[in-house]
């Protein structure tokens, strides 16, 4: 489990930048102030969410990038779809309560509690209110500029507790200036290694299905329920 573990606070980190970066401490910057209030006024708006998305993971140690691309759907409150195309297909759903993982290739899935499968104090603490970061985070425009290649604003979310229970140091968002819709996501960790997120293709709204959460074990592929640690 620590390999689907890893993969969701991930994506936990992801969800959550996409739905509550409104929440997060500005600072006395106006700019960057106006500029989260629309993120925010946009954001408010959204009850569901679609889009494709392309994933790099640069390990810096290896010198190697790892590529993946895929769908994903987010509903409020708290359900989501992660649908992995390449390399792997493989599937990440939670009804906002459940977490799916399955491996295709391995014909294998694991389902467990949600907020069990966390074990970061951030994820965690987001997990239950999916919304109030303003205590995990600052916000600044990027030491690297002021806005990226697209035009698009570049601020940094960078966590208020350094601790080492954390996986990420550094959260970077770049945010379209005409949608202000998040469309690229970068995530640093202390050993210098980058995953990029972009979203395109972004649907908003289109009435996305309750039952596209809701998890159903194909045939003759093995389902293992993790135990629960209150057991």
């Amino acid at each position: 489990m620590k390999r689907e573990a890893k993969k969701l606070r991930k994506i936990i980190l992801i969800l959550v930048v996409l739905f509550a970066v409104q929440n997060t401490a500005i600072g006395e910057d106006k700019n960057l102030n106006s500029i989260l209030d629309q993120v925010q006024s946009t954001y408010e708006r959204i009850n569901d969410f679609h889009a494709k998305f392309t994933q790099e993971a640069t390990i810096r140690s290896l010198n190697q990038v790892q590529r993946a691309d895929g769908e994903v759907w987010l509903k409020k409150p708290g359900k989501m779809r992660w649908n992995y195309y390449r390399p792997n297909k493989e599937e990440i759903v939670s009804d906002g309560s459940k977490i799916w993982f399955y491996n295709q290739e391995e014909k294998q899935v694991v389902e467990s509690s949600l907020i069990e499968v966390m074990d970061t104090p951030t994820t965690t603490t987001l997990l239950s209110g999916l919304g109030n970061i303003k205590e995990q985070f600052n916000a600044r425009f990027s030491d690297s500029a002021f806005a990226d290649q697209d035009g698009s604003y570049l601020v940094d979310l960078l966590p208020r507790d350094n601790s080492a229970e954390e996986e990420y140091n550094k959260v970077t968002i770049a945010v379209d200036r005409k949608s202000m819709l998040v469309n690229t996501i970068y995530l640093y960790d202390p050993f210098g290694n980058l995953t990029k997120v972009n979203l395109h293709d972004i649907k908003i709204n289109k009435g996305v299905s309750d039952s596209l959460f809701n998890f159903k074990v194909p045939k003759g592929v093995e389902l293992i329920k993790a135990p629960s640690v209150k057991q």
